[in-house]
């Protein structure tokens, strides 16, 4: 169980049963250190102190002038620095496979949104969560898609946090073909990396035309992916479209709580070819 400001403890026997079967309040999801369920999305208080939070965002007209490069996206949020235990995090549920990671990540995404006084009003003007889609064959292999996973999760909280239908998931994005893994590839090979690689579900279509888009991915680094994404929602008719994601090591990140020290770890990824 992971339980917030917003999330209390019921004490009923399913949870009870849950809580038994998978014990997910008993251990910190970062470092496995024992927790009580009264510890924030389940993380321990050292791993909560070591990881780099943020009202982060990733100033793409700095990225556009730099890379050259003609972007979609109307902003991209994240909510930590990318780091060993974000690190921790995201490769648990993507490939551990603890899919019960959506809940607590969904939680982080949701404090992320609704404690930034920057973003007043930009929930209830939301549409739909759209999930970062896998190609089908990765998909078979890993059994789910992380980003839909916690798409769902946010979208329920987001509309039920203002007492709404809306925000909606929408897995209205497919992959066309299967790519060599973003993390596996550096600088301008990410973008090319990803040519054609993304399309539209055509039942979806009428659902875009002038709606806004909250586009979630578990990572953002050069933002590729989530601009190839934010292309093919706009020219379904899209009017804006926003990312965020979990953790970032973009080079043009602001508003972390702490300076970084991960200058290398970042140059080796946006090393051109």
């Amino acid at each position: 169980m992971y339980y917030t400001s917003d999330d209390t403890p019921k004490g009923t026997v399913l949870e009870s049963l849950l809580q038994l079967l998978f014990p997910m309040g008993t251990y910190c999801i970062c470092c496995g250190k024992y927790v009580d369920i009264t510890r924030p999305y389940c993380i321990c208080d050292t791993c909560m102190e070591a990881i780099n939070w943020g009202f982060i965002t990733i100033d793409l007209e700095e990225e556009r002038k730099h890379s050259g490069r003609t972007f979609y996206l109307d902003s991209a949020l994240s909510c930590m620095v990318y780091s060993l235990h974000s690190k921790r995090l995201v490769f648990d549920l993507k490939y551990n496979k603890k899919t019960y990671l959506a809940r607590p990540i969904s939680m982080i995404m949701e404090d992320r949104l609704r404690s930034d006084e920057t973003l007043y009003g930009f929930i209830e003007s939301l549409d739909y969560v759209v999930p970062v889609p896998l190609h089908s064959e990765r998909l078979k292999k890993r059994g789910f898609n992380q980003a839909a996973l916690i798409s769902e999760n946010l979208a329920h909280r987001l509309a039920k946090a203002i007492n709404s239908s809306s925000p909606r998931h929408l897995p209205c994005l497919r992959r066309n073909k299967q790519t060599i893994e973003q993390r596996s590839v550096t600088g301008g090979q990410r973008f090319t990396n990803l040519e054609g690689a993304f399309s539209l579900d055509p039942r979806y279509e009428s659902n875009l035309k002038g709606s806004r888009i909250l586009l979630i991915d578990d990572i953002f680094t050069t933002g590729a992916t989530a601009d190839r994404c934010a292309r093919i929602l706009k020219d379904a008719g899209a009017s804006e479209v926003h990312l965020l994601s979990l953790t970032t090591g973009n080079y043009y990140l602001k508003g972390s709580f702490r300076p970084r020290g991960d200058e290398d770890f970042l140059s080796s990824i946006y090393t051109s070819p």
